[in-house]
């Protein structure tokens, strides 16, 4: 298990910045097994202010994007990607509600397995003590395939 990373460790290993980075901690990591990040949601939050400006609704899009930045740094927890990158080959996820303003989403990452550079996870998000999201997610790490 690791100690809290922040946003500037964050944006460097996931080499994502703001805005666009939708994790602001990692609460812990153990390694190769699970993560659970954490957003905290501002009312002044760029995109709040532009989707659906009336209600303040985070989009979907990036609800699935805060649980995607949390299962890939999970996967290169499991397996030094040095300047490689992952990249997701498929997805299936699901929307309960949008969370609000001034709650906190936490993404929990759960890695169900990874073979020749190929990972498959979960990830479930909740708010305000709610499930809001989750998603299945499988990754592809082209630099790690092996064919045998």
């Amino acid at each position: 298990m690791t100690n809290k990373i922040f946003q500037i460790e964050i944006s460097d290993r996931l080499d994502i910045s703001p805005p666009f980075l939708m994790i602001d901690v990692y609460e812990e990591i153990t390694t190769g097994e699970r993560a659970i990040g954490t957003k905290h949601l501002k009312s002044d939050d760029w995109f709040l202010n532009c989707h659906l400006p009336k209600d303040q609704a985070m989009p979907a899009t990036l609800q699935t994007e805060g649980m995607l930045q949390t299962l890939v740094l999970l996967i290169y927890s499991k397996e030094d990607h040095g300047d490689h990158r992952s990249f997701i080959t498929d997805s299936k996820v699901k929307f309960k509600s949008s969370p609000e303003p001034g709650h906190d989403i936490i993404y929990e990452a759960q890695l169900l397995s990874f073979r020749r550079g190929i990972a498959k996870g979960t990830v479930v998000g909740t708010s305000n003590g709610k499930e809001i999201c989750s998603g299945e997610f499988t990754y592809a790490s082209p630099h790690l395939m092996v064919l045998r």
